[in-house]
């Protein structure tokens, strides 16, 4: 079964978030002694975090994309 790029990007964001927020969980409940619930918000948002910046790295290159345009547009005229 093929997927499309960007279920493809999901996944692999939806993973690098997984696996930092449950670092970051097995560390909090492992080395400070917290409860399940720090494992759970860690993992929840690093998957917020790791998906926000793709979004922004996405938008920046749009951006870019579109700046570049107007500037040969502007060479032409």
């Amino acid at each position: 079964m093929e997927y499309s790029v960007t279920l493809q990007k999901i996944l692999i964001f939806l993973g690098i978030g997984l696996t930092i927020g449950a670092v970051i969980g097995f560390s909090s409940v492992l080395g400070f002694g917290l409860d399940g619930t720090a494992f759970l918000v860690s993992v929840f948002l690093s998957i917020i975090v790791v998906f926000a910046s793709a979004m922004y790295a996405e938008l920046y290159h749009i951006r870019e994309a579109i700046n570049k345009q107007r500037q040969e547009q502007k060479r032409f005229r």
